[in-house]
């Protein structure tokens, strides 16, 4: 067997030795069989490290093997290794062992044999690798701002759980943000378009997938009829509330925040698309899968038909101003000569206009105040993004906002449902603070280049008013530039 081919086999013995340990391990407590959260893991990482010849596919099966590693010597495997829980457990514990290390092997060897290629072949492996790198912290960053940042289920601070959340809010928020903003930049939209893409992937999510909208007590969330009956709409069926709450935190947090920080980590691609067709199915039936899990969940069955028959006519209204605004972009009467503000003074106000919504009560004035400084942040940055001064930095600093609020808000309670301990909540409410404050730094840094590929070609500093910044990547070094050759070219 080739190495191309143990890397894959060695990932799906990991699995197959995890589905073992289900069987000879305890039960769930309706006698059941437990299947540990690692196994999707290991067959996706196995799945992409068989498809994906390149580096792409090393690199995924890597961190597949890697954050099982993290889980299962979380989880206490050193114990199950030494025979503790019984020679069934032991044996399933050291297969899972030698797969992973015949896995990372091979994967290694691949990456290495690829960084190793000289000349243009090797810069491209670069780009490739980075790009990689890009689409994989986007994924993580969308179940991070979705779901994990908050801290708000039984999962916080369980290694284990982490695993499987990020793989599966990976693809259930990740995927569907990848696809929206590969549609977007092949298309040629902006930011406006683009945000009413995720506002219809966020009112799907909550009125049609989880239709947690619709819920008068979803699963069992400590406060939910608190936060619903002060803007119940009976006539409706759901609460004013809950839907700013939902589809507006979907379009913040789950798609729009960690897509303008990734764009911002290499600026230089962030107009290009990053999905090749196998990239694009993958994500598509990635997405598929999570969101048919949970439409078949019980919990998942709050809307009436006529409920869901109307949220599906909002998405496709939604879809079609996104594609109506896109088409109709026009020439931008930015002003390249006007001063914008600093990055850092974007963040301070963002940071002001994403707090104050989370401290109003659950009422229609704290919605209608909410509602009213969302619209407020939106109109502000659109007139400041027409000054020539207005970068990718900027938009990411908007984003980076909100993610940090989040947060940091995350400290001042625990879990909505479960028993978590004090110690396990708050180290994870620091890692994943830690992250976003990672995935800050990268897209705020200060940069010699445009990007950390090539610069975009000449010329293509023309901007539309969709674009957000998009198209002024280095204005002010352009404009630089320009004055210089003119003072060059005049007489002395």
């Amino acid at each position: 067997m080739s190495y191309q081919r143990l890397g894959p086999a060695g990932l799906l013995v990991a699995a197959l030795a995890l589905i073992g340990l289900g069987v000879v391990g305890p039960s769930t407590s309706d006698g059941g069989l437990r299947i540990p959260p690692g196994v999707p893991i290991l067959l996706v990482g196995a799945a992409a490290a068989w498809w994906l010849r390149g580096a792409a596919g090393a690199i995924l099966g890597l961190v597949a093997a890697a954050v099982v590693t993290i889980a299962s010597v979380g989880a206490g495997i050193g114990p199950d290794l030494i025979g503790d829980r019984g020679l069934p457990v032991a044996v399933a514990r050291w297969v899972q062992v030698v797969g992973l290390v015949a896995a990372a092997y091979p994967l290694g060897r691949r990456l290495a044999t690829r960084r190793s290629r000289a000349g243009t072949a090797g810069e491209g492996a670069r780009r490739d690798r980075g790009k990689v790198l890009q689409i994989g912290g986007l994924l993580v960053l969308c179940g991070v701002g979705a779901e994990l940042l908050a801290a708000y289920g039984d999962s916080t601070g369980d290694p284990g759980g982490i695993a499987f959340a990020l793989v599966f809010f990976g693809a259930l928020y990740g995927a569907p943000a990848l696809l929206a903003r590969e549609l977007a930049r092949r298309l040629g939209w902006g930011w406006p378009s683009l945000l009413l893409v995720f506002a219809a992937l966020g009112t799907a999510q909550a009125g049609l997938i989880d239709q947690s909208l619709f819920s008068a007590d979803y699963g069992g969330y400590e406060g939910w009829e608190e936060n619903r009956e002060p803007t119940l709409i009976p006539s409706l069926g759901l609460s004013g509330y809950n839907a700013y709450s939902f589809i507006v935190g979907h379009v913040i947090f789950s798609f729009a925040a960690p897509v303008a920080l990734a764009e911002a980590w290499a600026p230089a691609r962030a107009r290009k698309p990053w999905l090749g067709p196998i990239g694009t199915v993958l994500a598509a039936v990635a997405y598929v899968i999570a969101a048919a899990l949970i439409v078949t969940d019980p919990e998942s069955r709050s809307g009436s038909p006529t409920q869901l028959l109307v949220t599906a006519g909002i998405v496709a209204a939604m879809l079609l101003g996104a594609a109506l605004v896109g088409r109709s972009r026009h020439l931008d009467h930015a002003r390249p000569d006007a001063r914008g503000p600093a990055v850092w003074q974007v963040l301070g106000v963002s940071l002001i206009f994403a707090l104050v919504p989370e401290l109003l009560p659950a009422n229609w004035l704290g919605v209608a105040l909410a509602g009213a400084m969302t619209a407020t942040l939106g109109t502000l940055v659109l007139l400041a993004s027409r000054t020539g001064a207005w970068t990718i930095r900027h938009t990411a600093a908007v984003g980076v906002a909100y993610l940090l609020v989040r947060g940091l808000l995350a400290f001042t309670y625990f879990p909505l449902i479960g028993d978590v301990e004090a110690g396990p909540k708050y180290a994870h409410n620091v890692v994943m603070l830690l992250i976003v404050v990672l995935a800050a730094w990268f897209a705020l840094r200060r940069r010699d280049c445009v990007g950390l590929d090539t610069p975009p070609p000449s010329g293509s500093g023309g901007s539309t008013s969709e674009g957000w910044g998009l198209g002024k990547l280095d204005h002010r070094k352009q404009l630089s530039a320009e004055s210089a050759s003119r003072a060059a070219q005049s007489p002395q």
